[in-house]
């Protein structure tokens, strides 16, 4: 099967110059994002951009990274997740989504795993999936697709300290636990880190997700000098599911502009 080519974009003006570039979807963020990987967009920039001819998903996700002293990321209050489930109401209200393109939403919502008095023991330093709220958004998505978004690689590293990978279990659990909730996809890159470097764990979420039915968009990292690699070795093109990979094709991340040649780059290494 074909292999597409998602970018994030940072604004309505970067999703242009996506476009002219032939990817496949573009994920919107907010213009000024990048550095905390990405945020909510405006709906201007989704009146923008609604008839361009790719998948627009948008990111739902309030705020970037804490400092090191305060919880861990996607960990959200409430105030937070009620903006969360009305920015998604508001636009889908635009009327602007197009469901038969596969237009849809991108978020995650994680909670602390259980405390442990042993400092050793990994789930004391555990998360998992929020399943009450993350069901709520995806409910709140529809007819639109929801993905979940790299909070997953929060959770594929919670065991990361086991001696083998056949011995973790945090990434089988929380991919069943976001099938549960009725997530179409995932973006990750199979645990902290670039995907080149997570080939291995990936092989395993791939498979795993293909039963459950859940699409893998394979993010981190994704170049040009190895696009090629990630795709053969986890056999991409012979997925039913996994058909996608994701890179935000930048040159120059403080402008945010995606780098025309950087996408054609990767597109000839998909075919």
């Amino acid at each position: 099967m074909p292999i597409d080519l998602e970018v994030p974009v940072f604004g309505a003006d970067a999703a242009f110059k996506a476009v002219e570039s032939r990817v496949t979807r573009v994920e919107l963020n907010a213009t000024g994002s990048y550095p905390d990987g990405g945020l909510t967009p405006s709906v201007s920039d989704l009146e923008r951009v609604a008839n361009l001819n790719v998948k627009v998903r948008i990111m739902i996700r309030p705020r970037g990274p804490l400092l090191e002293s305060e919880p861990r990321d996607f960990i959200y209050s409430d105030e937070e997740f009620a903006q969360m489930e009305r920015d998604i109401v508001k636009f889908k209200e635009t009327g602007l989504l197009n469901e038969a393109r596969g237009d849809g939403f991108v978020f995650g919502i994680l909670k602390e795993g259980p405390e442990s008095n042993n400092p050793t023991d990994v789930r004391s330093k555990s998360c998992w999936v929020d399943k009450e709220r993350c069901s709520r958004l995806v409910a709140a998505a529809r007819p639109f697709k929801a993905v979940f978004h790299r909070a997953y690689d929060e959770i594929v590293s919670c065991d990361d300290n086991r001696p083998g990978i056949d011995e973790r279990h945090a990434w089988r659990t929380g991919l069943d636990d976001l099938a549960q909730c009725g997530f179409d996809s995932i973006l990750t890159s199979g645990g902290l880190g670039k995907a080149i470097q997570n080939l291995a764990m990936l092989d395993k979420i791939i498979t795993r997700a293909e039963s459950l039915g859940i699409e893998i968009i394979v993010g981190g990292g994704v170049r040009r000098n190895n696009a090629l690699e990630i795709c053969q070795r986890l056999k991409l093109n012979e997925n039913k599911y996994s058909t996608c990979v994701h890179s935000a094709c930048l040159s120059n991340p403080e402008s945010e502009y995606v780098d025309a040649e950087e996408v054609t780059g990767i597109l000839s290494q998909l075919g």
